[in-house]
């Protein structure tokens, strides 16, 4: 853990905050934290700062919170569409997504995708919760991503220009396939505010599905030779996605 997130339900007061779980044993055992030292903190959803650790008790630690100011705001905003992967595929993207500033996650069914995936425990919201959480604490942000699950794929994309209806036509909408031979650069010209990512299953999306975006106003882009597993390939774009960032700052 990069940041000790703390949630609503850890408060004793307006300052004081009490942990009993793999956070404390984490402040003790891997930061070796002892009393009136300081670590590095962000409430859910909102500032960052520093608390001092103030109690180290048999089965709990206890926090004041100092020095909490807002986090810079990410920006562009990013959101991601992703055909539901495995279970084991789907932990990974919600770290990644999390840990890299994506705002809101798709999860969409496909013509690739299990039906079975669909049943999942971990699609349930604390499930989801604890590896969005995960990928928080690794990149130092503290704004939860949002997660929606869509089971029909041609509805949900059909219906994504009155979803985003007051920016449509200006998002920067990127669909990678193996086939394209168009890099990001070429289409990341003009800063744009808000990017939206499709990424397909293992095997990619069949024809009918690419061009179905493509009618809806995403581009192919390449993200290079290899064929990626679906983490590595939303890791490669918003890693791509942060260098052009850099290179224009």
């Amino acid at each position: 853990m990069n940041l000790i997130i703390l949630f609503p339900k850890d408060r004793l007061d307006d300052l004081t905050y009490r942990l009993s779980d793999e956070r404390a044993d984490h402040i003790l055992h891997i930061l070796k934290a002892k009393v009136n030292d300081t670590v590095e903190i962000g409430l859910l959803n909102g500032q960052k700062g520093f608390a001092r650790l103030t109690g180290i008790e048999k089965e709990s630690i206890t926090l004041i919170v100092e020095n909490m100011s807002d986090p810079q705001p990410i920006k562009p905003t990013i959101d991601l569409i992703c055909a539901l992967p495995r279970p084991q595929t789907l932990k990974k993207v919600l770290a990644i997504s999390a840990c890299m500033g994506v705002r809101n996650i798709h999860l969409i069914r496909a013509n690739r995708v299990e039906k079975s995936y669909f049943q999942s425990p971990l699609l349930e919201p604390e499930n989801l919760n604890r590896y969005l959480i995960e990928g928080m604490a690794q990149g130092k942000l503290t704004r939860l991503p949002t997660v929606e699950i869509h089971d029909r794929f041609k509805p949900f994309v059909q219906e994504l220009p009155e979803r985003y209806s007051d920016s449509y036509k200006t998002l920067c909408k990127l669909l990678p396939d193996l086939c394209a031979t168009e890099s990001l650069q070429s289409f990341y010209k003009s800063y744009p505010d808000h990017i939206l990512i499709a990424i397909g299953p293992e095997g990619g999306f069949v024809p009918f599905e690419a061009e179905l975006f493509q009618s809806v106003g995403f581009v192919p882009i390449s993200l290079g030779r290899s064929i990626l597993r679906v983490e590595n390939a939303v890791t490669a774009v918003l890693s791509h996605i942060e260098l052009m960032i850099m290179m224009k700052n």
